[in-house]
């Protein structure tokens, strides 16, 4: 049945005509998406979901997992540290990023999103042995503000302490390029067939999400669509590959009175930006922040931790917690303080 060609399916007229012009040929490649990508990509109503789900997968329609195993899951899983453990104990279970969920980290300029990306992708390969999930990872730049200079010096520091080699730790990043929404729904579209050939994949970065999105788009109907149907997308990968997604936000601006963080000019809040439909998928919300040279990080959304802000800082090793002990931190600036290396701007 793997390699029948979609269209002998038994099926309607019109689901039919929508699976042809959505381009899967075969029925395999049917299978290899989840329920929710059947239904976005191919525009379906609920009964045509369910005409089609029956037809290639009639198991998905009987409940096989229990509670119990879903219990087992979680106690088993393998989160990946920050390496501040006290934004890892925002996260249920106090041990970092969880697997299989979908977490939101947002901020403004300067607070250290793109750093901890960075820092995760490095962290989820930390061998089993040390208490990591030896994984790899994937690396969704849409704004330019990975320095591989800065990684290198991470992995130069995490080496120490993991028994891998900084040259390991930066081959097990995979890094990709987007310069538009097209292009990164393309990408995302294109994982599932990744993950399935390459296992050891943990952990998947966006960063950042929100910044295509606000510069590329002017129909605010269309971006809510697209926005909508890419974070079910995120959120799928997500459980039926048992990996992290973490996607870094932008924060924008409100003036109507609520919750949120107060802006400097104290005239205004300013919010995680994608709106509220992005935030009703993401299973974990942060806020990271950097006032008065002090950086924390503020639990907004989770399902077993309460509201908390905890402060962190980043060294020259990376994330790590606040000591009393003088440590030079890293400099802020608009590449979420990756500005620790001059750069000739000329040469760019």
């Amino acid at each position: 049945m793997a390699h029948r060609p979609s269209l002998t399916l038994q099926l309607s007229t019109s689901l039919k005509g929508k699976i042809a012009r959505s381009g899967y040929v075969t029925v395999d490649e049917l299978c290899s998406l989840s329920t929710v990508c059947l239904e976005s990509d191919l525009v379906l109503s609920h009964a045509q979901q369910q005409e089609l789900v029956q037809q290639i997968r009639p198991s998905a329609l009987v409940a096989k997992i229990t509670a119990t195993y879903r219990w087992n899951e979680e106690k088993n899983a393998r989160p990946i540290t920050t390496s501040s453990s006290a934004i890892d104990g925002l996260f249920p279970g106090g041990g970092g990023v969880p697997l299989g969920t979908l977490t939101d980290f947002s901020g403004l300029s300067g607070t250290g999103k793109t750093q901890l990306g960075m820092q995760l992708c490095i962290n989820v390969q930390i061998p089993v042995s040390h208490g990591g999930a030896d994984g790899t990872a994937i690396f969704i730049d849409s704004e330019g503000g990975f320095i591989a200079r800065r990684a290198q010096q991470i992995c130069t520091e995490t080496s120490r302490a993991c028994e891998k080699s900084p040259v390991s730790l930066m081959q097990g990043i995979q890094y990709c390029r987007v310069h538009s929404p097209v292009e990164l729904l393309a990408l995302v579209k294109m994982l599932p067939s990744i993950l399935a050939t390459d296992r050891k994949v943990k952990l998947l970065v966006v960063d950042t999400i929100s910044f295509l999105f606000r510069s590329n788009l002017s129909d605010l109907q269309a971006r809510a669509n697209l926005i909508g149907m890419l974070g079910q997308q995120l959120s799928t990968l997500a459980k039926t590959n048992n990996i992290a997604v973490v996607v870094l936000n932008q924060m924008t601006s409100k003036f109507e009175l609520g919750q949120g963080q107060q802006s400097r000019d104290g005239d205004q809040q300013v919010h995680p930006a994608m709106g509220e439909a992005w935030a009703s998928i993401c299973v974990n919300r942060i806020c990271l922040a950097n006032v008065e040279e002090q950086r924390t990080a503020t639990i907004y959304k989770s399902t077993a931790v309460e509201e908390v802000e905890v402060p962190f800082q980043i060294a020259t090793e990376g994330i790590a917690d606040v000591i009393m002990e003088y440590q030079r931190e890293i400099p802020s600036g608009d590449q979420d303080g990756n500005d620790i290396f001059f750069w000739d701007a000329s040469s760019c």
